[in-house]
Order: C-alpha cells, then sequence, then structure tokens
C-alpha cells in the first residue's frame, strides 16, 4: 500500500463507472461512502462509489430529435477525428447539450476549442442491432450526447482559431508533404504514426494490422510517444552532458526532463489526445517530475494515476477499446515482463558486453511482448473477436522499425510545420520502413491460421480474465495453474457453449440480420449447422457488413464452418459481405442463380465458386430442405433473375426471394409453392415489389424488411408494406435491429433475438 497507494483507489474507481455504464442503480449509501475516502484502507470504496456516481450524473437519456434542419452553434470540445472523407467531432452547443458532429471537411483545421456554426439534421443515434453488436447510442449517451448533428452544409468558425489549430495545419502539413514525397500506402501508414491521421488508411491496411497483431504499431498509443518523449529526453541529456558549462551548473538530467515534459503534453495534443497516449502522456509525466525531484516512480502507481485522471474527467473512457488495451498492455509489461525473462534459459549478461547490447534487447523484448499479448488477449476477445497466433514474432520484427518509423514521422511532422521542402529528407527515409513494417503485417496476417476466431466473453468475463492473467504473478506457485485455465475456460468456452445448447435445443432458427442496406439471413439447422442466405454488402463503400455484422455474430455463435451459402443474386448489397465471411470461415458449398456478376461483386462470387440452382433444384441437410422456385430466369436480367429460395422444415416454411420484382414476382406465382411462414419482403419493400397475386400466394405470418436506417432510397415505400398487412402478415425491419424465429417442424414463433447469445436460454427454448 506504502509503494502503490494510488492503485486499489484507481481499481475501485473503474469498478464503481463499469457499473454505472451498465446502468445499474446507485444505491442510497453511495453518497455516504464518498467521506470513506480520508481512511486508507477504506478509501477503493469511496472511489467505487464516486465512480458510479460519476457515470450515472454523465449518462443522458434518449432524446428525440426535432424535425428539419437546426442551426448548431457551440465549441468544438475534443480533437476531431478524420474518417475517409468525413470529420467527426464533439459539439457542446450554446444551450450545453452536447452533440457528436458528421460534417464535410473544412478548407481550414477545425480543431479544439473553435466556435463553429452550421446547420444540421438531428438524429437519435443508431442502437445495437444484433446481437453482441455495438451499441453506439448507448455509448454516445454514456459520455453525455443523446443526439448527432449531421451538417447539411459547410461549417463556419464563428471566432479566432483556437491555439490548437496550429496543431491541426501541422497534421495537414504533413499529410500534405507525405503525399508529395511517398506513395499513397506509405503515406497513409507515416500520417498515421506521425500523427494519428487515420483518414487515408485502406481497410485492407487497418484489417491486416489488427488480424498480425500490430495494431497498436498503427495507433498512436503509449509505444510512439515513448519512442518520442524519451528518445528527446536521452538526446537532449546527451548533448547537455557534452555542454560544460550548463553541466556544471544544472544536473543535465533534471534539465532534460524539464524540457521533454512540456513536449510529451504536446505530442499527446498533437495526435489527439486518445485514452492511450493521454494515459502514456500522463505516466512520462509522473517519470520525468520523479526525475526532478531525483524520485523513480512506480509503474503501476503511475498508471493507476493515469486512470484516475482521465476517469474523472471522462468516465465513458472506460467503454473504449483504446483505453483498456493501453491500460492492459501496460499492467502485463509491469507484472509479467520481469518474471517472463527470468523464465528464460538464458541469464542476463554482463552490463557492457556485447551479449547486453545485442543478445539482451531481444530477450527483453520479446518476453515484453509476450507479457503484453496475455494481458491484452482477453480485451481483443472481448472487442475484435480474434486473437493474433503469429504476434510476438510479428511484434519483434515490427517493433524496431515501428521505433524508427514513429520517430521519423515526428520529425518529419516538426519539419513540415515550418516547409514542406523541410520535411523532405525524412520522409524520404521514413518511406522504406513503412513499407517493411507494411510487409511484416501482411505477412504475420497472412496465414489462415495467423489469428484465431473466438467467441466475445462479455465484459464482465473479459474483465475478470483480464483480472486473472495479471494476478497470475503474484499468486501462490499452487493456484497459478488454476487461475490460468479459468482465464483461459472464459476466454475459449462461450462459442463452444452456445454451439452446443443450440445442438440440444434442436429445431431450425432463422436470423434475419441487420447489416444495415442490404439482405443477410443465418439459419442454423437441427443438427448445428450453419447456412448464410445473401451477405450484405456497402455498395457505396463503407464500413463492410460482412466484417462488422456477419463475422462476429458468426462467432459469437460458436459457427465454425458454414455447410451452404446461397447469393440471391450478384448485387453489391448482397454480395460484398460475403468476402469477409469467406475469409473468417471455410464455406463447404455456395449455390447462386447463375449470374456471375461484374466489377468487385464478381470477384466475390468467383472465389466462392458457386454452382448455379436451378428452378426445381434442391439441397437438403437435417431435414432442412432448400429449394429454388420460380420460372425460367433466362428473359430475366439483374433483380428479376434472383434465386426464389425456399427453406422448408417439416410444415414450416420460409421464403427468399432476393430482389425480385413485378416480372420476377409474376414468374414465381404462375410457378407456384411460395406458400410461407416467414417471408423476406423482396426488394427491400420497393414500390416495384410485393405485387397484390405475390402477396397473395405467399400468405405469410411474418414478412421481413432488410434495408438501412434512414437509406437514400427511401425503402420500405408504405405501398407494400400496405400490401403485406392488408394480407394478415405483421411486418418487421431489420433497421430496427435483426429479426429471430425458431421452427420445430410444426410451427414458427418469434423469439427475442438478443438471447441468442444466452446460452442457458438457448438450451431452455422450446424450437
Amino acid at each position: 500500500m506504502t509503494r502503490r497507494p494510488l492503485l486499489l483507489p484507481a481499481l475501485g474507481l473503474a469498478l464503481g463507472v463499469g457499473l454505472g455504464l451498465e446502468g445499474a442503480t446507485v444505491p442510497p449509501a453511495a453518497l455516504g461512502a464518498l467521506p470513506l475516502a480520508l481512511l486508507p484502507r477504506l478509501a477503493p470504496l469511496a472511489f467505487a462509489a464516486a465512480g458510479w456516481l460519476a457515470a450515472a450524473s454523465a449518462r443522458v437519456p434518449p432524446a428525440a430529435p426535432p424535425d428539419g434542419a437546426v442551426l448548431v452553434r457551440g465549441r468544438v470540445v475534443g480533437a476531431p477525428d478524420r474518417l475517409e472523407d468525413r470529420l467527426r467531432f464533439p459539439v457542446r452547443t450554446a444551450g450545453g447539450a452536447l452533440l457528436e458532429a458528421w460534417a464535410e471537411p473544412t478548407p481550414w483545421p477545425l480543431a479544439l476549442g473553435d466556435e463553429v456554426l452550421f446547420r444540421a439534421t438531428l438524429r437519435a443515434p443508431a442502437g445495437r442491432r444484433n446481437p453482441g453488436g455495438r451499441d453506439p447510442g448507448d455509448r454516445l449517451r454514456s459520455g453525455g450526447a443523446a443526439l448527432v448533428a449531421l451538417a447539411d452544409g459547410p461549417v463556419v468558425r464563428t471566432a479566432a482559431p483556437a491555439a490548437a489549430s496550429r496543431l491541426e495545419r501541422a497534421r495537414d502539413r504533413l499529410a500534405e508533404a507525405a503525399g508529395r514525397w511517398l506513395p499513397p500506402d506509405q503515406a497513409a501508414l507515416v500520417r498515421a504514426i506521425g500523427t494519428g491521421d487515420r483518414a487515408a488508411l485502406d481497410p485492407e491496411a487497418s484489417a491486416s494490422f489488427a488480424r498480425s497483431g500490430l495494431a497498436h504499431v498503427l495507433a498512436v498509443s503509449g509505444f510512439h510517444l515513448v519512442v518520442v518523449a524519451f528518445g528527446l529526453e536521452r538526446l537532449l541529456r546527451a548533448l547537455l552532458l557534452r555542454a560544460d558549462a550548463v553541466a556544471a551548473r544544472a544536473d543535465p538530467r533534471r534539465v532534460a526532463a524539464a524540457l521533454t515534459l512540456p513536449c510529451a503534453l504536446l505530442y499527446a495534443l498533437a495526435t489527439g489526445a486518445g485514452a492511450p497516449v493521454v494515459r502514456a502522456a500522463l505516466a512520462a509525466a509522473v517519470i520525468l517530475a520523479g526525475a526532478l525531484l531525483d524520485r523513480a516512480a512506480d509503474p503501476l502507481n503511475s498508471l493507476a494515476l493515469a486512470a484516475l485522471a482521465i476517469l474523472a474527467a471522462e468516465p465513458a473512457a472506460l467503454l473504449d477499446a483504446s483505453f483498456q488495451l493501453s491500460f492492459a498492455a501496460v499492467a502485463g509489461l509491469a507484472l509479467w515482463a520481469t518474471p517472463l525473462r527470468g523464465a528464460l534459459p538464458v541469464a542476463r549478461p554482463a552490463p557492457g558486453s556485447w551479449r547486453a547490447r545485442l543478445l539482451e534487447p531481444f530477450l527483453s523484448g520479446a518476453a515484453a511482448t509476450v507479457a503484453a499479448t496475455l494481458a491484452t488477449a482477453p480485451v481483443l476477445a472481448f472487442h475484435f473477436r480474434q486473437l493474433p497466433l503469429l504476434g510476438v514474432a510479428a511484434n519483434v520484427a515490427a517493433i524496431p522499425l515501428g521505433a524508427a518509423l514513429t520517430a521519423l514521422a515526428a520529425l518529419a511532422a516538426v519539419a513540415a510545420a515550418a516547409s514542406p521542402l523541410a520535411a523532405a529528407p525524412f520522409l524520404l527515409a521514413a518511406g522504406p520502413l513503412a513499407a517493411a513494417l507494411r510487409a511484416v503485417s501482411d505477412a504475420a496476417a497472412a496465414p489462415r491460421w495467423g489469428a484465431v476466431g473466438l467467441a466475445s466473453p462479455g465484459g464482465w468475463a473479459a474483465a475478470a480474465a483480464t483480472a486473472l492473467v495479471l494476478g497470475v504473478p503474484a499468486l501462490p506457485r499452487r493456484l497459478r495453474l488454476g487461475a490460468g485455465a479459468l482465464a483461459a475456460a472464459l476466454l475459449l468456452l462461450p462459442g463452444p457453449l452456445r454451439a452446443a445448447a443450440a445442438r440440444a435445443r434442436g429445431g431450425l432458427e432463422v436470423i434475419f440480420v441487420s447489416v444495415g442496406q442490404g439482405d443477410a439471413a443465418l439459419l442454423r439447422l437441427p443438427d448445428g449447422s450453419a447456412v448464410l442466405v445473401d451477405g450484405g454488402g456497402a455498395a457505396g463503400g463503407g464500413p463492410d457488413p460482412g466484417a462488422r455484422d456477419l463475422v462476429p455474430l458468426l462467432r459469437d455463435l460458436g459457427v465454425r464452418r458454414l455447410e451452404a451459402v446461397f447469393v440471391s443474386h450478384p448485387h453489391p448489397d448482397h454480395v460484398l459481405g460475403l468476402e469477409a465471411v469467406a475469409r473468417a470461415f471455410p464455406v463447404a458449398r455456395a449455390y447462386s442463380n447463375g449470374d456471375r456478376g461484374d466489377g468487385p461483386a464478381r470477384e466475390v462470387l468467383a472465389a466462392l465458386a458457386p454452382v448455379t440452382l436451378a428452378p426445381g433444384e434442391a439441397w437438403e441437410r437435417a431435414g432442412v430442405r432448400f429449394e429454388a422456385l420460380g420460372g425460367d430466369r433466362t428473359p430475366f436480367a439483374a433483380n428479376d433473375a434472383s434465386l426464389v429460395l425456399r427453406a422448408t422444415y417439416g410444415a414450416t416454411t420460409f421464403l427468399f426471394p432476393g430482389d425480385v420484382e413485378a416480372a420476377g414476382e409474376a414468374a414465381a406465382v404462375a410457378r407456384g409453392g411460395l406458400r410461407a411462414d416467414v417471408v423476406k419482403i423482396p426488394h427491400h419493400g420497393s414500390r416495384t415489389s410485393s405485387t397484390e397475386p405475390f402477396v397473395r400466394a405467399v400468405r405469410a405470418r411474418w414478412a421481413v424488411a432488410c434495408l438501412g436506417a434512414h437509406n437514400r432510397f427511401g425503402f420500405p415505400h408504405p405501398e407494400p408494406l400496405a400490401r403485406w398487412a392488408a394480407a394478415g402478415a405483421e411486418v418487421l425491419r431489420t433497421d430496427e435491429g435483426a429479426v429471430r424465429f425458431l421452427s420445430d417442424g410444426r410451427a414458427v414463433r418469434r423469439v427475442e433475438a438478443g438471447s441468442v447469445l444466452d446460452a442457458l436460454a438457448t438450451w431452455r427454448e422450446q424450437p
């Protein structure tokens, strides 16, 4: 307690904040617990109560947005994020409301502290759309923002530029210089590592670094601040030691620390002030202050101080993956690195020897990498549902490259602030390092076995696993194996348990997955095997629903392979998401309407190599028969040639008609066999589909419209929805969340989608 007086209060604060963010009701005794902070042994309880109160008071309830556009006047209260062709920034209005604003990039650098004015449409943020998926609305409300402001026009600055605008301008100048002197892929890496500007990163690069276990190298974090700040401190100390006049009057170590401290804080601001770099800046400040006061800082105590400062200022930061990864990694280094190095069968070499210069950095670096990997594994499983198996080897190769690239990118940023030409030498030296770093990442990410996919264990289970992993070195030897086994079970068992529960329950389960403006349906057959009908896709760019929605859901359900994939037709909003799915899971077989498509959709289909399922042909497994309906597709093209698929289990039927419109529907009606309990509404509910004869022929009890919220097509149109409702169908929409059904072969019933991740509830369900 004397060496680490802040550790338990920080843990108490984090626990209280976590309870508050979960929405747990604050107990009346919480206020009464605050005075316990004066008693060292009971202080953690006081901090837990304070965290609970702070998180609960920061949360705002859902709010209804006003109709039409409004004029937003306020102050930018956070560093803007550059996301492709958009800016995202928090703005505090003149009335005190906090909004998350999205706007086109401004011709001048928008910065923290700027006074702005713009016209915007206010919307309620999206909620959780799929079981286990992210809930951006809850995250925003936890931070105090109830609405999102979508700028309808340019953002206007109404006062003199804030001081931080100079830092934003420096980021712009580095981007301009990097674009001039480097190829686009290298320039994007330099911008991301140098100033935290990820706007130019392509999705393939981000996916590569995530899969290889090198995402921390790409995102500005404590690693980068350590390279810049302590590299600067060592350089200043070396220069001051050579200056006899200075060395005779002052301690060069203290002078170097005093000069480095403001630079470290400035670097944190210049790179976006994310949680990892703020944590590192605070820890660096403690270490540098210790050098000024001639006192050594304890790593865990410094980490606790950073946690206290960040969570006190922004309780909702606890929800951020970057916050969790950063703190877990540093705690792992502090607790695991030394024991792991000591466990290696190579004694530490004598200082000054060649082994100390060449071998020891490699061994200590490998031990540190393993330590950080162990500590962050539960967080990676929770947020990203995969663990990189080649991460240790990739980090050993990438860390030296990343360190050198960080230093050169920082120097280039400083030089570019003066002149793009001055940055050229540093950028030209950084280019080969960026290329080498990308090559290491791609090599580690390439093998299918290079990362193991697993289900998310859930937030509290991930927290428990992290605590167990971090606590193992401090436990008695007899308890270490059990603690490690329990942590592994928390991470590895959720998916298999959910899959086993579904097999034990039996029946046919159908989930219409919310994939934005597109179609995707997951069917789990009575034997537990999985089938996918379409895979969504972002036709106009943006997040890939395959990687964002389908792969996480499949992993959470414990799916290890897909027995079949059916593609209704090769339009991007039905096909492109299958690329990520096929990378993550083996696909035993694929069927389509025979159209090979064009553009990116053609490439995805070529990789799947689907077999044409002609009308009248079928495939069957575990008592579920998948049959193609409709007439000859030859006269039709595009939507009307969609595969009309009927899935029959016992006396129950599900119909998936793709995007057929009036002509395709007429052909299907003429062929017959359309009666179904559940139908996916054709073509997202367009006016040109769901004709009266088709609706009468299907006679569905439930009709599901697959579409994205606020889509640019205006789907679903009211006329087809009215026809389904008039025919007695209950109309459901995936823009309001996933829709789930169970069939026992005799009847179909709708069930709560969210309960699919509760293994016990699944086992108890009657199909």
